[in-house]
């Protein structure tokens, strides 16, 4: 091989690496994702977060476990909310 090439196989062995992705170095628990909500429903979010994040001064909560007790709170009340949507999709259909 010239120098030029070895030096090329060299700096190209770096991607040899990583080529399927780097494996995983610790197991999260948490995960980014997106989800596109009502803007009013955001804003409601945003203020009871805040008045209960004040209520519980001078104890504090972060917003996503906020959210996250919000969101388990729904699933372990599914009924409740299967009759909610239910009456949703209703007054949608009768509009």
């Amino acid at each position: 091989m010239s120098e030029k090439e070895d030096r090329i196989a060299k700096l190209s062995q770096r991607f040899k690496t990583h080529a399927t992705g780097r494996p995983k170095n610790t197991n999260k628990n948490r995960e980014r994702q997106s989800f596109y909500l009502d803007a009013e429903l955001t804003e409601w979010i945003d203020k009871t977060y805040k008045d209960i994040d004040h209520q519980l001064y001078p104890n504090s909560v972060s917003k996503s476990a906020f959210l996250e007790t919000i969101l388990e709170f729904g699933l372990e009340n599914l009924e409740s909310i299967k009759s909610r949507l239910t009456k949703i999709e209703d007054d949608t259909k009768s509009s």
